[in-house]
């Protein structure tokens, strides 16, 4: 039984950074501004994110600057659910099924959209949206 318990947790890890590694560029560029925005790596944040990032929650439009390591919005992990948006054959951007966003004291949770822009091969995140706070939830102020 220990035995399974320590393959278990040996390899659970590896197949997570494999799946990672397998994923399409523009889902790793999401995942890696969504884990870096949310432990505040801000040199990590400036390797997948524009200059500056528009961030909507609800009616209210704040800006993520990695650059000068400032956010008026925090992201609350864990995120789930990534899926690519396509116009065409032309990746746009990723939903996302279920993220956590803080504005001062208020937390919102639900879905959202990672807005991106192929530049030069790369995938750079230039925006992120949720909808209205859910229901019980009191809105950002």
């Amino acid at each position: 039984m220990i035995l399974a318990i320590l393959a278990a947790s040996t390899l659970l890890p590896a197949l997570a950074v494999r799946a990672q590694e397998q994923a399409p560029p523009h889902i790793r560029r999401a995942q890696t501004f969504l884990v870096a925005w949310g432990h505040q790596k801000w040199d990590e944040l400036k390797s997948v994110a524009a200059v500056q990032v528009t961030v909507k929650v609800g009616d209210k439009v704040f800006e993520l600057e990695p650059a000068a390591q400032k956010s008026e919005v925090t992201l609350v992990l864990p995120f789930r659910g990534l899926s690519t948006i396509r116009e065409g054959e032309t990746v746009k951007g990723i939903t996302v099924a279920e993220v956590g966003l803080k504005v001062g004291e208020s937390e919102t949770r639900g879905p959202a959209t990672i807005t991106l822009k192929e530049q030069d091969g790369e995938f750079w995140v230039t925006g992120v949206s949720t909808g209205a706070p859910q229901a019980g939830e009191k809105p950002p102020q």
